[in-house]
């Protein structure tokens, strides 16, 4: 999806939506299974632990450590040419048992002192009216 913001940006479809509307307030959620407690991630219609169908959406620690990343040089995409280097990583959200793993970016750090891991916290950029991203720094 080609926006003003000139970066492609995530689609949405019934699943995520809530996860969308809770970066919109600046919020991380996901789904926690009422049966067995698990998180799902990422979202999905029944628990892969227990098989119910039953969850709620619950707010997140803002908080994590890094599982793995890479550090892209080269643009494919012209709009993210400015942002070389940068790093894409999986964090794994504290308080989740690693079930919550949300694929962002360490921003505020030079892409050399990202470590597998290194503690952060998450940090919101509303880059649309519509759509805020989930990124995070060092904590």
């Amino acid at each position: 999806m080609m926006n003003a913001y000139a970066k492609p940006l995530p689609r949405t479809d019934v699943d995520s939506q809530p996860f969308w509307d809770g970066c919109k307030q600046h919020e991380l959620r996901a789904q926690q299974c009422n049966d067995c407690q698990r998180f799902r991630w990422p979202p999905q219609a029944f628990c892969p632990g227990c098989y119910s169908w039953n969850f709620a959406w619950t707010r997140l620690a803002e908080t994590g450590k890094v599982v793995t990343f890479v550090v892209v040089h080269y643009a494919a995409v012209a709009a993210f040419q400015p942002d070389l280097p940068y790093v894409v990583a999986h964090i794994a959200i504290d308080g989740t048992d690693g079930h919550v793993q949300l694929i962002s970016n360490v921003i505020d750090c030079p892409w050399e002192e990202v470590k597998v891991g290194m503690a952060v916290r998450a940090v919101f950029e509303d880059v649309t009216p519509e759509m805020t991203l989930a990124k995070f720094r060092p904590a």
